[in-house]
């Protein structure tokens, strides 16, 4: 009897364990909607292509779709490129190799051999996973072709046909993003730059009420302080956006960055005051404000945030303390500005959190 209670509690640990695997992969995040519409649309023109024009394999245009795409443009746009090289270098090796080895079965079972080594071998040391397991692909699927005792016409005809059906899928995977990105400019950036910060509000708005956060607002904190800030900045140091624009997103990026890292090492709060509270309740609206700013204005020409953002703050008195707004002043604080002083506030908030 008690083995086979343990067997059975085994058991439903490891369906917990998948259960819990499965959430966590399926979780919806920003961005993943317009990806897997991107996929979507990308292998079904694919396979809408290859069946008019009556093009052979066209199954693996189908996933060379799914493998090409990626959450940014820029990072699809490169492993396109990649892919494409590999895809040709991959057909380039089955139709020079072939011709030694095609009628001496000795050779040939060697060569068979050797090509399935330097695919699993390119996978081990390609540090672009996607790029090498479709050279790859290429060989586990052309080798075999050149197993069948048909002319080796048919075998050259049928490899250049994988080639081509292959570069189809990277072509039109290629052709929608820049048909995404196009309807709808400079929304990898300021999109970034939002999911941090509304990640961020969320965490703090729990920590206001004086209950713990709860394990996704964690987990999703936590991935990203992980994933860091460099594609933002990639995005940022290859657009055409004005030097002035350019330099406040910039440091916007910066200090976004900083307050995921320091959000991503607080835990829940055990004791906080009334005012405590109200600080972080303050602070929560601040970056709130800041992304609501963001998300209005995310062109070249927004480079000031909301009036609540600045209605209390002033650029300071003489003995350095900040004093009420000026009567009749207009102006509005710039968002790099505002981020210095919302991380100002985020460092005081974080060490009443460790006291």
């Amino acid at each position: 009897m008690a083995t086979a209670a343990q067997s059975v509690s085994a058991t439903t640990s490891s369906l917990s364990w998948l259960g819990e695997f499965l959430k966590h992969e399926l979780s919806p995040y920003q961005g993943r909607t317009a990806l897997v519409a991107r996929m979507v649309i990308a292998a079904t023109l694919v396979m809408v292509i290859c069946m008019v024009f009556r093009i052979p394999y066209a199954f693996q245009g189908a996933i060379y779709a799914l493998i090409v795409s990626r959450e940014r443009s820029q990072a699809t746009f490169k492993s396109a490129a990649s892919i494409l090289a590999l895809t040709g270098i991959g057909g380039a090796y089955l139709l020079a190799s072939a011709w030694f080895v095609i009628s001496i079965p000795t050779l040939h079972l060697l060569w068979v051999i050797s090509s399935f080594f330097l695919g699993f071998y390119a996978i081990s040391t390609i540090k672009n996973f996607g790029a090498s397991s479709t050279f790859a692909i290429m060989i586990c699927v052309g080798v075999p072709l050149w197993d069948r005792h048909v002319s080796a016409e048919t075998n050259v005809e049928d490899t250049l046909w994988l080639c081509l059906a292959s570069a189809i899928g990277v072509v039109v995977t290629v052709g929608v993003e820049i048909l995404f990105s196009r309807i709808k400019p400079g929304e990898d950036l300021v999109a970034g730059v939002a999911d941090r910060l509304a990640a961020v509000q969320s965490l703090l708005v729990c920590f206001a009420k004086n209950c713990p956060a709860d394990r996704l607002r964690q987990a999703n904190v936590v991935r990203l302080a992980m994933v860091g800030t460099s594609m933002l900045r990639r995005i940022l140091q290859r657009s055409a956006y004005p030097p002035n624009y350019a330099e406040q997103m910039g440091a916007v990026i910066a200090l976004t960055g900083r307050l995921v890292d320091l959000a991503a090492n607080l835990r829940g709060p055990t004791h906080l005051s009334g005012d405590d509270r109200e600080q972080i309740r303050l602070l929560g609206e601040n970056v709130g404000s800041v992304r609501s700013a963001l998300l209005a204005e995310g062109t070249p020409n927004a480079f000031h945030v909301a009036q609540e953002c600045s209605t209390h703050h002033s650029v300071g008195s003489r003995d350095g303390q900040n004093g009420p707004a000026h009567e009749g002043s207009s102006q509005r604080l710039p968002i790099a500005q505002c981020f210095c002083t919302t991380a100002l506030k985020w460092r005081s908030t974080a060490v009443v959190f460790r006291s």
